[in-house]
């Protein structure tokens, strides 16, 4: 047996880069519980740092954290401190604790500065872990004298550390003989290692057969958890000294870890070899400068490899995001030689679908080819052919995506920007100038609608439907032609970002109007059509619209009014009576003609919605000549706010007449604690039985209602508690759709009958409003 040999896991701190360390505190618990039965001979709880929040999570603000995080201790946990993060004269003395030792993490250009930092680590107690990053940056003279320094310190362990994953066998094995050679036999060996290039477990193998007196340490994680290609396997690495050198490690414990939490975990954000962890380890850079070119998913290999093989051995060990971005964009801007055919006048006047490569031109393919029989459109499909629309234009930035679909590329149609390198039968296509094209937008991103619409930007284009712009989600399907995940929460929440501030900006110049699913809508200013039905024949007060109130007729009252509102985008009167829509005319009010079939208002917005399309149709009754604008705003207020989440908006107010308790023309209202709609009546509701004062709420008949409230409203007869009540907003209820109620403090006169005209002008010269 060789009990020189001992195994540090890193799993709760290393691991912690796939979760962003939240392990809760039953699951850091057991993951430790499991090591110790393991026999592990040191547990690495996590990092000690300043920037904690001291949640259930393994990075910690001080060492009571770490004491009351866990729920028992044996007496070999370590804890990492990364140079810079932790204030080193804020640690406990070792006394006060039972943490075994401080693991000190640093660069090169920190080596003198960690001088002090180890010292005071020593001084407390514990015993010092001295971790230099990136063995590989030193030179060998540079390495020679780390351990110098190391020597003077007199660390418990130094360590040779594979950041990269790129140190091959005969390095390795260089950088051992070094270190035996030199440090104080006092010192143990430590080796942390990725698997970029699948050197790890191998390279613990040299340092077993090449280290025979010294005390060695071999870093590990379960199931070798770790960013990127991950680390050493703990439970591979001990059942290989268990096999060959006679250790006792049980690993049974491991393997209920990786099957009652690491298994889940992995699914969601997987870890391990990917061609981005291969080319970070053959460029010995820093692996987040090929994720950052891979997750654009817009490069092929070859060039990823090329950038990559550009970075300055200045800049490979720190990350940095702004010069790979530069590096990036420098590599798409070769030489321009194309002149475009196509030019960006063949779109003025025009209206544009484009179709981008989410889930939803799928999923709502039916929808979309609808909208493309009834228009005539020009349809341009970005970084697909999507062939099941028949694209008048295939507009490819992406070169990924060019290759994945050149051979099936209509020549006749493909459009490309100058940074794609196209096939041979593909020379002759229509090329647009990529870096003057992206200089266009205000945030010269490069996602290909951003260039698209960059492209277009000097046209008049009539309107722009956008189908397939979905958005980057984590851990789902992002593409609609194959499964295209993306696990980088910080990627994808910065080119939602981007993506939807380019979208606003060009939505001040262009109509924009999405027609599938889209994170992006709330990027494009909100349409808001406010529409007043007008119905001439009425039982009770037949041509009510046109009658005169201070001699003028009381649609153009109601209409002056409610261009009071500041958040309407457009205004206007629809009505089945030709002398309705002849006055409107007359006065230059906005009027559209709808059939005769309209039963009621709502009806007639529901038909004005099949031709007219916005985000929210506000109903406004034609029979409040003195409506109060702000409750439009209110109604529009409370959409903004909640957008989808209801199907419809009303408001409501405490009723101040006893009167109009009572009276069936107004409509009483039950509201939950979330002001939604449970129930509108004619009776006064609710019934009290107790001996408390109520307030009765009456409706306020301002409705905001969803393109897709409408939808429903106009295919479905009326149920039975509408047609009970005579109330239109029931049938939602009835059918369980959620209204969303808001109380507002203003009111309003509605004209039912002749009679009602003398209230609203006692009210117009209340307010001194005069006739003409």
């Amino acid at each position: 047996m060789k009990n020189n040999i001992k195994i540090l896991d890193t799993t709760l701190r290393d691991g912690g880069y796939i979760n962003n360390w939240h392990f809760n505190k039953n699951v850091g618990n057991s993951i430790y519980t499991a090591l110790i039965d393991s026999n592990a001979n040191f547990v690495e709880c996590g990092y000690l740092s300043d920037k904690s929040n001291n949640g259930e999570t393994t990075i910690f603000k001080s060492i009571s954290s770490i004491n009351s995080y866990f729920n028992s201790y044996s007496n070999n946990m370590v804890a990492m401190v990364n140079h810079g993060d932790f204030d080193i004269k804020n640690l406990d003395y070792h006394k006060n604790t039972k943490l075994y030792g401080i693991r000190l993490a640093f660069h090169k250009k920190n080596i003198f500065d960690v001088k002090e930092e180890a010292t005071q680590i020593k001084k407390k107690g514990y015993k010092l872990f001295f971790q230099p990053m990136v063995t590989k940056s030193y030179s060998e003279i540079e390495f020679i004298e780390l351990m110098h320094i190391a020597n003077e310190i007199k660390p418990y362990a130094f360590y040779i550390v594979d950041s990269f994953g790129s140190i091959d066998k005969k390095d390795f094995i260089r950088y051992l003989s070094l270190a035996d050679h030199i440090l104080d036999d006092s010192i143990s060996i430590g080796f942390h290692g990725h698997n970029n290039m699948q050197f790890v477990f191998s390279n613990a193998i040299n340092m077993i057969e090449n280290i025979t007196s010294r005390n060695i340490i071999i870093d590990s994680s379960i199931s070798g958890m770790g960013r990127g290609a991950g680390n050493l396997n703990t439970e591979i690495i001990m059942d290989y000294l268990n096999k060959y050198y006679s250790s006792t490690y049980t690993i049974e414990p491991l393997l209920e870890i990786m099957d009652g939490y690491l298994e889940t975990l992995y699914k969601q954000t997987p870890w391990g070899f990917t061609p981005a962890q291969y080319l970070s380890a053959k460029h010995n850079c820093h692996p987040n400068y090929a994720s950052f070119l891979t997750n654009k998913k817009r490069l092929a290999i070859s060039s990823i490899d090329s950038i990559l093989s550009q970075i300055s051995e200045k800049k490979k060990v720190d990350y940095d995001i702004q010069y790979i971005d530069t590096l990036y964009l420098n590599y798409n801007k070769k030489k321009f030689t194309s002149s475009v055919k196509l030019s960006e006048n063949y779109f003025d006047g025009r209206e544009i679908l484009v179709l981008g490569s989410g889930p939803s031109i799928k999923e709502e393919k039916e929808k979309i080819l609808e909208i493309i029989n009834k228009k005539n459109l020009v349809i341009v499909s970005l970084n697909n052919i999507a062939k099941d629309f028949n694209p008048n234009i295939q507009f490819f930035s992406n070169q990924k995506r060019y290759n994945e679909y050149k051979e099936d590329i209509d020549l006749s149609k493909l459009v490309v920007t100058s940074n794609i390198t196209t096939g041979t039968n593909h020379k002759k296509c229509q090329t647009i100038n990529f870096e003057e094209t992206i200089k266009k937008s205000t945030n010269s991103y490069d996602n290909v609608l951003s260039i698209f619409l960059s492209f277009i930007s000097n046209t008049n284009v009539n309107k722009i439907l956008l189908a397939g712009i979905d958005g980057y989600h984590i851990n789902q399907n992002n593409y609609t032609n194959e499964e295209l995940f993306i696990n980088d929460n910080n990627f994808i929440e910065n080119e939602n970002k981007e993506l939807y501030k380019s979208i606003s900006e060009f939505s001040k110049k262009f109509n924009i109007e999405f027609i599938t699913q889209s994170l992006f809508k709330s990027a494009v200013s909100l349409k808001i059509l406010g529409v007043i039905p007008a119905r001439y024949k009425s039982s009770r007060f037949e041509g009510k619209p046109l009658c005169l109130i201070k001699n003028i007729p009381m649609i153009k009252r109601t209409y002056e009014q409610a261009k009071k509102s500041k958040h309407l985008t457009d205004l206007l009167v629809a009505t089945d009576n030709e002398k309705i829509k002849s006055y409107c005319e007359s006065e230059n009010i906005p009027v559209i003609m709808t059939s005769e079939n309209c039963l009621t208002g709502t009806d007639r917005i529901a038909e004005v919605s099949q031709t007219l399309n916005y985000d929210l149709y506000i109903n406004i009754q034609g029979d409040e000549p003195v409506i109060d604008p702000v409750s439009i705003d209110e109604v529009i207020f409370e959409y903004k706010k909640y957008g989808d989440e209801y199907i419809a908006y009303n408001l409501y107010k405490v009723i101040d007449e006893k009167d109009e308790i009572e009276s069936s023309t107004i409509i009483k209202t039950i509201v939950n604690e979330k002001d939604e709609l449970m129930y509108m009546s004619r009776l006064g509701i609710p019934f009290n039985k107790s001996n408390k004062n109520i307030k009765y709420k009456k409706q306020v008949c301002v409705y905001g209602f969803t393109k897709q409230a409408l939808n429903i409203f106009s295919t479905r007869k009326k149920t039975n508690n509408e047609q009970f009540e005579d109330i239109e907003i029931l049938r939602f209820v009835d059918m369980g759709y959620k209204v969303k109620m808001k109380e507002t403090f203003v009111d309003s006169i509605a004209v039912d009958i002749p009679e009602d005209v003398k209230k609203v002008e006692r009210f117009l010269e209340q307010k001194g409003f005069k006739g003409d």
